[in-house]
């Protein structure tokens, strides 16, 4: 969605003092607005970073969520960054410029799918133990991730000089779209980026409800042993560990439709505005639609705060490590390294 957002729209006025005071608006925004990004980026980049070492620890790495989240903290980190490049890109090439928007369209693809791919794989989990020794293991999310990237990388390149008209961009100094792909790929950006993934992302539900029967089977046979040894056998495959993992993992996709949701609809928007000649209308349009930026981006930047507020042992995790850097943790890490999320 990179492609739109940063060509945001230019609005047809009559009167010359009425554009230079929008133009004028809009540059004052932007520059207030930059140093929100830069602030958003390193955050987020902060926290993807513990994230990833939170998550590779001896008692985590060899999971299937790990890869999942390892592979989602890396293109979060990948999208902020690129936002931070198209903030500080000071030259006019036009292919530097076509080429930060391709990067990032595809990062964003792909951390968006990879989200999905991690719900649909901890609704099997949560709902079929017997499944998810087959189809939840580290070599099947391995391979499953490197089937989708493969993909997808072969699809944004071989849409790459279709897209973009770099002749025409070497004259303006500026990336542009082909005109007759600009409403095709608005529409097709939207469905794919958010609202199929959106889609998906309602199996949440279901997860919940296993979530919630399996406790209560698993309570109920507390109270037959021959149940309760049948039922720790099967807990192997789904300890609190893994349902911990669970839990963090559908609060941080739930709370894709918090920051998404309202983007997606200004940028819908942006394409038939409504045209008003009272400024103040049209300042609050260009400040909604600038905003949308910002929602997207923290949707990539707020992952790691989801994660410690919904997982107890997480947030020990984090702690433990910043101890240890700080010198004050000691052993306390390999104590933390085994019984954590057991």
């Amino acid at each position: 969605m990179a492609s739109l957002m940063y060509n945001n729209s230019s609005i047809s006025l009559t009167s010359k003092e009425f554009q230079n005071e929008i133009k004028l608006y809009l540059a004052n925004l932007n520059y207030t607005l930059s140093f929100v990004q830069i602030f958003i980026v390193l955050f987020g980049v902060f926290g993807n970073i513990l994230a990833l070492v939170v998550i590779n620890r001896k008692s985590l790495r060899n999971t299937s969520p790990s890869v999942f989240i390892t592979y989602l903290a890396i293109f979060d980190s990948c999208v902020l960054l690129l936002h931070g490049a198209n903030l500080a890109r000071s030259g006019r090439n036009p292919f530097i410029h076509c080429s930060l928007i391709y990067l990032t369209d595809l990062a964003t693809f792909c951390a968006n799918w990879i989200l999905v791919i991690i719900t649909l794989e901890r609704c099997v989990a949560a709902s079929s133990p017997f499944l998810a020794k087959r189809f939840c293991t580290v070599d099947s999310a391995r391979r499953s991730i490197y089937i989708f990237l493969t993909i997808s990388i072969i699809f944004f390149s071989i849409k790459f000089p279709f897209i973009y008209d770099i002749k025409q961009a070497s004259k303006t100094k500026k990336c542009l779209i082909r005109s007759y792909f600009v409403l095709i790929l608005r529409i097709c950006q939207v469905i794919l980026f958010y609202a199929i993934p959106d889609l998906l992302l309602l199996s949440n539900l279901f997860t919940i409800y296993a979530l919630c029967r399996r406790t209560r089977q698993f309570s109920s046979a507390c109270l037959k042993d021959e149940q309760k040894l049948d039922m720790r056998i099967s807990d192997i495959n789904s300890s609190c560990k893994q349902r911990q993992l669970t839990i963090m993992l559908v609060t941080v996709s739930l709370s894709f439709y918090l920051f998404t949701t309202p983007a997606m609809i200004v940028f819908i928007r942006e394409y038939h505005p409504v045209k008003h000649h009272d400024i103040n209308k049209i300042k609050q349009n260009i400040f909604f639609s600038q905003m949308s930026v910002i929602l997207l981006q923290l949707n990539d930047a707020t992952n790691f705060i989801f994660f410690c507020f919904t997982g107890q042992r997480f947030r020990q995790a984090t702690g433990i490590i910043h101890e240890g850097r700080s010198g004050k943790g000691g052993g306390s890490a390999s104590k933390l390294d085994r019984r954590e999320w057991r």
